[in-house]
C-alpha cells in the first residue's frame, strides 16, 4: 500500500479484486489470474494470452450502484471473453491501420507494447497504431505483421495519418459549418474506439480554431468521448474540472490532460496547482 493511503480503501479493493478474481477463474478454467494491486487490475496469462483488465472502472460502478454489484461483475466477466481467446494470426491490411489514443500506463501494460509503432501526443497521452477489426474491436500492431508483409514504417505511419483523417472526415466537414458554440463546449462521443484519434487529425485541428476563432483545449477523460472548447468560451474556466469528473466517473477512463492547440500545434497545459483558480493561466 503506498504511503499515506487510506488502510480501509485498499481493504476494499483487495476484497474487490478478489471477488472478481474468483469470477474470472470461474468462467476461464485453465487461465492463471493474479492481483495486481499495485495497478488495480487483473493479470491473465494462459498460452497466447497477456492480457490486463483494470478494475478501477467497474469498482466504481459498483460503488454506484451496489445494489448490481453481483451484475456489474457478471457483465464485466462476460464482456471480457475476446481478450481472454487466444489470436490467430491474420494478414496485415495496410488500408485498416489508424492511430489509437491512449495513455502511457495502458500502452506498457499491452503485451508486446515494445513492439508498437507510437507517436507522442501530450502530457500522458501516446498514439500507438492499431488495426480494426470486426465486431468494433480494435488490437495494436507489432512491426512484425508489418515487417513480414514488406512495408516500411514510413509506409505504415503514412497509412495511419491517412486513414484516421479518413474515418473522420464526415466531423470535419460538420466543425465548420455548427450554427453555434455551445458555452461548455462540444461533447464527442460517436467512436467506442478511436474518439480521442481526432486530435491527430491537422484537419480536425484548424477546422476547430477556424470555427471558434481563438485556441482551443481538449480534454479524453475517457476512451470513447473528446471534450472541446474555445478558450475565449464562457465555459472555460470550468473546463479542466468536468474533464476530470468525468473521467473520475468513466465506464473506460482515459486522461485528465488538457490540450491546448492553435490548429497547427498541440501542448499538454501544466498541471495547476491545488487553490489556484482553474482556467488563470488563460488569462496570462
Amino acid at each position: 500500500m503506498p504511503a499515506g493511503g487510506d488502510p480501509e480503501e485498499h481493504d476494499d479493493r483487495t476484497e474487490f479484486a478478489a471477488r472478481v478474481r474468483l469470477a474470472v477463474e470461474a468462467r476461464y478454467r485453465g487461465k492463471a489470474v493474479d492481483v495486481d494491486l499495485s495497478r488495480f487490475a487483473l493479470r491473465v496469462v494462459a498460452p497466447g494470452i497477456d492480457v490486463a483488465l483494470p478494475l478501477a472502472p467497474l469498482q466504481h460502478s459498483c460503488q454506484r450502484e451496489p445494489a448490481k454489484t453481483a451484475q456489474l461483475i457478471s457483465a464485466f466477466v462476460r464482456s471480457v471473453e475476446r481478450q481472454l481467446t487466444p489470436a490467430t494470426e491474420a494478414p496485415f491490411r495496410l488500408a485498416a491501420v489508424i492511430w489509437c489514443v491512449r495513455t502511457q500506463r495502458y500502452l506498457a501494460e499491452l503485451a508486446r507494447s515494445d513492439e508498437l509503432l507510437t507517436a507522442p501526443v501530450g502530457g500522458d497521452l501516446v498514439a500507438f497504431v492499431a488495426e480494426t477489426l470486426p465486431g468494433s474491436i480494435m488490437q495494436g500492431v507489432p512491426r512484425e505483421s508489418w515487417e513480414r508483409d514488406g512495408h516500411t514504417e514510413a509506409e505504415v505511419r503514412a497509412g495511419a495519418d491517412g486513414n484516421t483523417a479518413a474515418h473522420f472526415a464526415a466531423l470535419r466537414d460538420r466543425i465548420g459549418g455548427a450554427e453555434r458554440i455551445p458555452a461548455d463546449g462540444w461533447r464527442l462521443a460517436s467512436d467506442s474506439l478511436f474518439q480521442g484519434s481526432i486530435i491527430l487529425v491537422p484537419e480536425i485541428l484548424r477546422a476547430f480554431v477556424g470555427r471558434a476563432g481563438c485556441d482551443v483545449l481538449y480534454g479524453l477523460p475517457d476512451r470513447g468521448v473528446v471534450r472541446v472548447i474555445p478558450v475565449d468560451a464562457p465555459g472555460a474556466d470550468h473546463f479542466t474540472q468536468r474533464v476530470v469528473r468525468e473521467w473520475r466517473e468513466a465506464m473506460n477512463p482515459c486522461s485528465r490532460t488538457i490540450l491546448r492547440s492553435d490548429g497547427s500545434t498541440l501542448d499538454a497545459m501544466p498541471v495547476r496547482a491545488r487553490g489556484m483558480p482553474l482556467m488563470g493561466w488563460l488569462r496570462d
